[in-house]
This record gives structure tokens, sequence and C-alpha cells, in this order.
């Protein structure tokens, strides 16, 4: 199947906080394993490994407490968005994630890799103090706000 670059992405947020997590590279297993089963991916272990190597060649801390770990999948047909939060904050070597969106998008098509980083880092800007509410907002409010950041 070709990516269709027009395509949105597939948006999910997961319900429950990250807890409980020691470290960045543990919860970027864990999510991106999440996001590959919520996607119907047939092989969740490439999905990490393309998370992982990307993140261990230059952490994806942006700042203002959002992480943006991403892999790159070949013949991905829509790229993923999996949004995830955490009060307490995970800890991210340049600074605490507190909002994590993981992505998985198309290897062939970079421009909606970067599309989609731009937007989320614009989302971030624009929320400024009001984030804080979003941590503990309904997941139902987080992803309308994404929702509409990422289309």
């Amino acid at each position: 199947m070709s990516p269709d670059p027009a395509a949105s992405p597939l948006l999910f947020v997961r319900e429950s906080e990250i807890t409980a997590l020691p470290d960045r590279d543990e919860t970027v297993t864990r999510l991106t394993r999440e996001l590959a089963a919520l996607m119907g991916l047939q092989d969740e272990e490439e999905a990490v490994m393309a998370a992982l190597e990307r993140e261990h060649m230059e952490p994806t801390f942006v700042s203002k407490g959002l992480a943006v770990p991403h892999g790159r999948i070949a013949g991905l047909a829509r790229p993923g968005v999996y949004a995830a939060r955490s009060a307490k904050g995970v800890d991210w070597d340049l600074g605490t994630a507190n909002f994590v969106i993981l992505l998985l998008v198309p290897e062939e098509h970079p421009e909606i890799h970067l599309g989609l980083l731009r937007n989320l880092m614009r989302w971030r800007y624009r929320l400024g103090e009001d984030a804080a509410h979003l941590l503990t907002a309904p997941a139902a409010e987080l992803e309308q706000s994404l929702a509409a950041a990422l289309n």
C-alpha cells in the first residue's frame, strides 16, 4: 500500500497517565508498542527500533515539557500520532517531558513528518500556561486540542 501524503494522521490519546516508567527509552518503547498495536502494524518491533534509533541519535525533547519521539516506517499508509501525559514528568535528557507525543510516519514522505513536527511545536507554544490544564483534563479535551492543531 502506497502512502498517501494528503491523508490526515491517525490520532490517539492515551487515556491513562504515564506512571512508573523509569526513563526515556522505556517510555518510547511502551508508547511505540501501544501505537503500533492501535495502528494495526504487523511488526511492532520494527517501529520500536525506528523510534529508539532516532532517539539515540539526538533526544527529541523540544522544550516547555514537550518531547516528540518519532520513527520512520517504510510503506506506512498514514502517519500515527499518539499523545501521552505525565503530571510528574519523564526525564528526557534535556528536560522533563510532561507531554510525550509519539509519531510514526511514512519513511517515503519526510514532508509529512516535518509538517507534523512544526504543527506540534506551534501547538505547544500557543498553549502557553494553559498546558497545565491539559495535563489533568479529560483525554477527549487533549485530543480535540491536538486534532485542531494537526489538521
